[in-house]
Formats: structure tokens, C-alpha cells, sequence
């Protein structure tokens, strides 16, 4: 039910937004073309009342101060109206195509991205554990409840609490059970990372549809009499500035943003598989050697190389080279 108002509030909230960039006057939309009508409409009056040319050549200064300020050249890219055309309406395209949940989550969406990846020093830290613990277990030494919650890894601690404390979990079970974890975290990313590429893709489009708009506003502004200097601009301004947005919102925000989810769901993956492979050979019992041996290849090639020089240079002071 919530899913299906989603969809029709989108739906009514895409059109609602067209229209409103359709219909919402220029002036109020962007500052620049506020500025030049108000020019335009004192210089008029100026003209009407007969003033002398001094006073008509001051405020021509004045609003051509004003286009080379630093305001002025950004109140040519600040438009309202192909805001609401182009990240409205591929927000409204996102409700539709999206849960409503997920869309209204959209948000946190974007910011997840600026998270940090995982770390080498996760990695190590994961390596170490596991191979101390495997140690201990091949010594048959007790794992005590304050090694446990020491694992700064959260997954990690979890799993050793539930499978490695509880000895009667099956070793099929473990497998199953992460793998199973490792599933639903990937298919929870993609979810994240199918609406944000999907908005990526839907704002260039509605920057089209705001550049057909503005040129049939800039055909509409003239007229026998000649074309309303004004209004043509503000056609003009909706015609370039949603292409504008709906590029650089694709290219500089939603897909790079996408592109970044899903490196960080990467790392994330390749530790919990690293994680996987801990707690199988803490539950065989195996040798820290061979766990060692297997685990190291999830290591970043610089921290792989740093611990097999410290272990032949250990080996080496153990022969007494």
C-alpha cells in the first residue's frame, strides 16, 4: 500500500513540477533576469518622465557594475525553476521506479558514500585475531569472554560469540549462515546503488525536458511587435541552466556517488569473506600456519610484503643467521 501511494505521489509530484517550471514567472526565478526587469521597467519610466541623460547613463552603469560582479555571474546559474525540473522531477521518476522507502531514504543514500572504505588496518587486524586464536585453539586453550569483546570487528566479534563460544554450531552451518549474511548485504548495496545510478540517468533526461520547455518559452515570448527582451532570456535561462544541472548532477554527484557505493560495498565483502574463512579454520582447529597461509592473500599487497619479511627475518634470527 505504502509502495503503490509512493508511486502515485511521484507521479503527481513529476507533473507538478514541470508545470510549476512551466508556469512560474522568470523574475522570481532567477536573480539576474529579477535585476534586468527591474532595470528594464525603471529605465522605461525613466524615459517616460523625461529625465535627464546623465541619471539614465548612472543607472545603466549601475546594472552593467552589477553584470560583471561576482553575483552577478553566479545569479546566471542560480535558476529555480530548472532546479524543480530537473532534481524534482528525477526525484519524483526515482519515487515511482523505486520503494517508497528506499526513495525517501535517498538522502542517506548519498551520504553513505562519503564513509570511509575499509582499511588496511581492518585487514590486518582480522589476520591477527584469526591466526592468535587459531594458536589457541590448536593448543586447546581456552578463548576467554574478554578476548571476544576486545575484536574491534564487529562482525567478527559477533560470529565468535555465536559459533566459536557455542562449539555445537556445524561448520556447514557457519558457511551457510555468513554466506547467507554476505548475500543480503550485497543485494541491500545494490539496492542503493541501482536508485542512485538510476537518478544519475534521470537527471540528464529531465534536463531535456526543461530544454524543450525553455524554447517553447523563448518562442512564446515574441510577438509581432518584436520579442520581449526579458522574457526570451528567461527561456534562454531554463534551456541552458537544466541541461546545465542535469549533467552535473549525473556526472558530479549521483554517478561518481554510485560509482564510490559500490567500491566501499566491495571492500566490505572481501572482509567478510576474509572473516568466512577465519571462522572455518578456527572451527576445524586448524594449524595458525595454514590459516596464515590462506588468509594472507585478502591482505593489501603492501601489508602481504610487510608480514612476510618480518616472518623470514623472524625465521632467520630463529636459525641464528
Amino acid at each position: 500500500m505504502k509502495d503503490t501511494i509512493g508511486t502515485i505521489f511521484g507521479l503527481m509530484l513529476g507533473c507538478f513540477l514541470v508545470f510549476l517550471g512551466i508556469t512560474w514567472p522568470d523574475y522570481l526565478s532567477n536573480f539576474y533576469l529579477y535585476q534586468l526587469k527591474e532595470f528594464e521597467t525603471t529605465m522605461a519610466t525613466l524615459r517616460e518622465q523625461g529625465v535627464a541623460i546623465e541619471e539614465i547613463r548612472a543607472l545603466q552603469a549601475e546594472f552593467k557594475n552589477f553584470q560583471d560582479s561576482w553575483m552577478g555571474t553566479i545569479a546566471r546559474f542560480a535558476d529555480l525553476k530548472s532546479l524543480f525540473i530537473v532534481l524534482g522531477g528525477a526525484y519524483a521518476a526515482t519515487m515511482i521506479a523505486f520503494r517508497f522507502s528506499d526513495a525517501m531514504r535517498a538522502v542517506l543514500f548519498v551520504g553513505q558514500a562519503f564513509r570511509q572504505g575499509r582499511r588496511e588496518e581492518e585487514f590486518l587486524a582480522v589476520y591477527q585475531t584469526v591466526v592468535n586464536m587459531c594458536e589457541k585453539r590448536t593448543n586447546n586453550e581456552l578463548i576467554t569472554d574478554e578476548e571476544i569483546e576486545a575484536v574491534k570487528n564487529t562482525d567478527l566479534r559477533t560470529w565468535l560469540q555465536d559459533f566459536i563460544v557455542v562449539d555445537l554450531v556445524s561448520e556447514e552451518m557457519i558457511e551457510e549462515i555468513v554466506r547467507s549474511e554476505i548475500e543480503m548485504y550485497n543485494y541491500r548495496s545494490f539496492e542503493e546503488i541501482d536508485l542512485l545510478e538510476f537518478m544519475g540517468k534521470a537527471t540528464p533526461a529531465f534536463g531535456m525536458i526543461g530544454t524543450v520547455v525553455g524554447l517553447i518559452l523563448m518562442l512564446g515570448s515574441s510577438s509581432a511587435e518584436g520579442a520581449d527582451i526579458a522574457g526570451v532570456m528567461g527561456g534562454m535561462s531554463v534551456a541552458l541552466i537544466t541541461t546545465l544541472y542535469g549533467v552535473l548532477l549525473s556526472q558530479l554527484i549521483f554517478t561518481p556517488i554510485a560509482s564510490k557505493r559500490f567500491q566501499l560495498k566491495e571492500s566490505q565483502v572481501l572482509l567478510l569473506e576474509m572473516i568466512r574463512e577465519g571462522l572455518l579454520y578456527l572451527k576445524r582447529r586448524e594449524l595458525p600456519e595454514t590459516a596464515a597461509k590462506d588468509l594472507i592473500i585478502y591482505l593489501p599487497p603492501k601489508l602481504r610484503k610487510k608480514i612476510l619479511s618480518e616472518e623470514q627475518a623472524a625465521l632467520g634470527q630463529g636459525l641464528g643467521l
